[in-house]
């Protein structure tokens, strides 16, 4: 029997144009769809972020911490917002 895990939904827009994270904790996630609903925004790890993805673009995940998972404006003070929806690990 497949044990599915719970869902993970979460939205943060930018307030500054230093690298933020959605978690700083350990949060697995099995897959996870990302979203920028505005303003493009680079991804990466802590080390650097040169992943952009265009305001409505988005980018799909799979098995991963989200702590890890690092993105800021491409920008200065072109504020973005970003959703992120994923399964956790059961």
């Amino acid at each position: 029997m497949y044990k599915c895990g719970n869902i993970y939904s979460n939205t943060n827009t930018a307030s500054a144009d230093a690298a933020r994270r959605f978690e700083t904790t350990t949060v697995n996630l099995a897959t996870a769809y990302i979203s920028v609903a505005t303003q493009s925004q680079t991804f990466g790890n802590a080390a650097g972020q040169n992943y952009t993805v265009a305001a409505g673009g988005s980018i799909t995940l799979s098995n991963f911490d989200v702590s890890t998972l690092y993105f800021k404006n491409t920008g200065a003070g072109v504020n973005g917002t970003v959703n992120i929806i994923g399964v956790q690990e059961a």
